[in-house]
């Protein structure tokens, strides 16, 4: 009988071991989150210009700077407008990866981006036409330099067609189209197509700035192949936002 409670009374011993580990664990965890948003109010408090540039999904906070000019990039579709789409790639997820991917360059040379959405989302969700007016009164309330909005192509009733397509606001707008287009050109990745008056495309119509919108390629024809190509279309916003900063340099 003595032995027999001894075990019991050892396996209780134990039981609240466990417990207690799980207690410290669950208590040190509580701390760290707790700690971490306290640290985030903090900075945010003495540092309330701070800005969250998505990587990955990771928020990355920098730390403010004095940018030479402001720049709004529009990542074109988003939400229920999936834009167009080949193969489950849809070109509301290209253009946003590649908006962050400008973002985070032009970060790199103090030029501020100010993004018309920032996940898969519309400013006006079942008003085309609100959404596409408030993405171009960006430039306005932001005081910006510059509007560039980001598309994908496609062309119905032929695969055989490749190429980058500019539309230009005006004719203010077309040094920025020279200065991105030129860059792309550099990459062999698709010819630029062609260049055409945008003055008829809301997005460009309602701006208050130089404006032009890029259709990176026709995704049902060759281009397929690099819109569907994460490490190309770097490749392809690198591009963009060279071109945005060669134009602030030399035009603002």
């Amino acid at each position: 009988m003595a032995k027999k409670r001894k075990k019991k009374k050892l396996k209780i011993k134990w039981s609240r071991v466990i417990i207690s580990l799980v207690f410290v664990m669950v208590l040190g965890f509580g701390i760290y989150k707790g700690a971490t948003y306290i640290l985030d109010q903090i900075i945010s408090f003495f540092n309330p210009q701070a800005e969250i540039i998505n990587n990955n999904d990771e928020g990355i906070v920098l730390p403010p700077k004095d940018y030479k000019a402001t720049v709004i990039v529009d990542p074109g579709h988003g939400g229920v407008d999936a834009g167009t789409n080949r193969d489950g790639v849809l070109e509301k997820n290209i253009t946003l990866s590649v908006a962050k991917k400008i973002k985070q360059e032009l970060y790199k040379k103090d030029i501020e981006v100010i993004l018309t959405r920032e996940d898969d989302s519309t400013l006006y969700p079942n008003n085309k036409i609100k959404d596409l007016n408030a993405r171009a009164g960006f430039s306005e309330k932001y005081n910006a330099k510059a509007f560039v909005s980001i598309h994908v192509n496609a062309f119905e009733d032929t695969n055989d067609i490749s190429g980058f397509d500019f539309y230009t606001r005006n004719e203010e707008s077309e040094p920025l189209m020279q200065e991105v287009s030129n860059q792309i050109d550099k990459l062999g990745l698709s010819k630029v197509r062609s260049v055409q008056d945008g003055h008829g495309l809301q997005v460009l119509r309602d701006n208050t700035v130089p404006a032009i919108l890029v259709e990176m390629g026709y995704i049902n024809g060759v281009d397929f192949k690099y819109l569907s190509d994460e490490e190309q279309m770097d490749k392809i916003a690198v591009g963009i936002a060279k071109g945005i900063e060669s134009y602030i340099n030399e035009f603002e």
